[in-house]
């Protein structure tokens, strides 16, 4: 197994909605999710919600993390539905930190 050291800006989700990270171009890195109840689920963009489907709906369980990278032109933007979100999208700028 190979681990890979990465260092992205962290952009915590507790709310529900269709909302946009970034309107610039930007390298994503992964998505976690916290200690909660149920499932979260979220879906990923690149650039506005009628871009670039990053990946079809993905669901995260309890204290995991998913490595997604990904080169997001235009941006990022997430919808999540789930009531009680708690995700972290880590994310860089394109360019670097």
């Amino acid at each position: 197994m190979n681990f890979t050291h990465q260092v992205g800006k962290p952009s915590r989700i507790t709310s529900t909605g269709v909302l946009a990270l970034t309107s610039a171009n930007a390298v994503l890195l992964g998505v976690g999710c916290g200690a909660v109840l149920t499932a979260q689920l979220v879906q990923l963009w690149a650039g506005s919600a009628t871009g670039t489907p990053i990946l079809g709906t993905l669901s995260l369980a309890a204290n995991t993390f998913v490595q997604i990278p990904a080169w997001c032109a235009g941006g990022i933007t997430y919808c999540n539905t789930i009531e009680n979100p708690d995700l972290t999208i880590y994310w860089n700028p394109a360019g670097g930190v």
